[in-house]
This record gives structure tokens, C-alpha cells and sequence, in this order.
């Protein structure tokens, strides 16, 4: 009886463990099967975005952004640095420079502190309404043209045609601000920069 037992004891365990063995080579080919569909995919993620009015779609991905992407974030950048009061100069800045380059942030930290003093300091506030938008997508430049206006106080102060240019850096799969500034529409890229 005693030797019965043990041969049972014994075939229990040599069936564990055949179990044992075909549940891990299972598991293996598993964990096999994941990592080469994950190694597959890095690098081809794709983010969609959606903009807060729903107009388009657009999408960023590791190495690239859509068109469409470029001239909506151009769009709202112009319009945080030119859109402006005295009041929301400090606010809009800050939120500027949240996107900004890292490589350039002290730059145009300095250039929108400069047109947020002066704004201050003669009360004057800014809106600009685009009238054209050009993309270069090459090197992720665009240049919006359209009407400069200028109040103060309560006044409108004026108004004259004007052609800025957003440049972006896209590192890590997100895009950030590298150059803003006042073009013209002759040559909106600014190509006698040396770009």
C-alpha cells in the first residue's frame, strides 16, 4: 500500500511538472509573440488630435506632423502673441512660452517680456486678423500674413498690413515653438537669414 502511494505521489509529480513545463514554453512563445509586435510598432505611433473646434483632424506622429496641424498651432500661437491687452499680456505669455524650444526659450522669453512692457507701458493693445496663410512643411515654418491693429486706450491707434513667421522644432513627438517674428510678405520665410 505504502509503495502504491509513493508510485502515485510520483506520477503526480512528474504530471505537474510536464504541466509545469508546457504552461512556461506557453507563456515564452507568449512573451515572444508581444515584444515582436511591440518592437514592430515604436516608432509608428500616431497621435490624432482633436483641435478645440472641430473643423479637421490632424495627427502627430514620431518623425512628423500633418499640414493641417502646422497652420492650426501657427494660427493660435500668432494669436497668443498678437491678440493682446496690458491686461492678459502676462497670462498669454506664459502660455507662449510653455511650447517654446527649449533651445530658444530665453530668446523669446525676452522678446515677449520687451512687447508685454510696452504694451503696459503705453496701455496699448494689438489684434491680428490673418488674411493668408503660406506653410514651408519642409522645415516647419509658416507664415501668416494679414492686418496689424493697434488700439490705445480706447482708441484704434492703427492698423497696417504685416507678415509673421512661426517656426517649430518637433522633438519627442511634440511640437514646440522655435522662432516667432515679424516678416514681410515679399518673402514671408525670411530667406536672406541664411535659411
Amino acid at each position: 500500500m505504502l509503495f502504491r502511494n509513493y508510485l502515485s505521489e510520483q506520477a503526480n509529480a512528474t504530471q505537474e511538472i510536464r504541466f509545469m513545463r508546457i504552461l512556461l514554453a506557453g507563456l515564452l512563445l507568449v512573451i515572444l509573440v508581444v515584444a515582436g509586435v511591440v518592437l514592430k510598432l515604436v516608432g509608428n505611433e500616431k497621435t490624432v488630435l482633436v483641435p478645440p473646434e472641430i473643423k479637421r483632424s490632424f495627427w502627430v506622429s514620431g518623425n512628423a506632423v500633418s499640414r493641417e496641424y502646422l497652420e492650426d498651432m501657427a494660427y493660435w500661437y500668432a494669436g497668443l502673441a498678437l491678440n493682446i491687452t496690458p491686461a492678459v499680456s502676462t497670462y498669454q505669455n506664459s502660455l507662449f512660452l510653455k511650447y517654446a524650444a527649449p533651445s530658444e526659450f530665453g530668446r523669446l522669453q525676452m522678446e515677449m517680456g520687451a512687447r508685454a512692457d510696452f504694451l503696459k507701458k503705453n496701455n496699448t493693445a494689438t489684434q491680428f486678423s490673418v488674411r493668408n496663410i503660406t506653410l514651408d512643411d519642409k522645415t516647419l515654418r509658416v507664415a501668416l500674413s494679414g492686418t496689424l491693429f493697434t488700439w490705445a486706450s480706447d482708441k484704434k491707434a492703427g492698423e497696417r498690413q504685416a507678415t509673421y513667421l512661426v517656426g517649430f522644432k518637433h522633438m519627442n513627438g511634440r511640437l514646440y515653438v522655435s522662432e516667432f517674428k515679424e516678416t514681410s510678405e515679399q518673402n514671408p520665410f525670411d530667406s536672406a537669414a541664411g535659411r
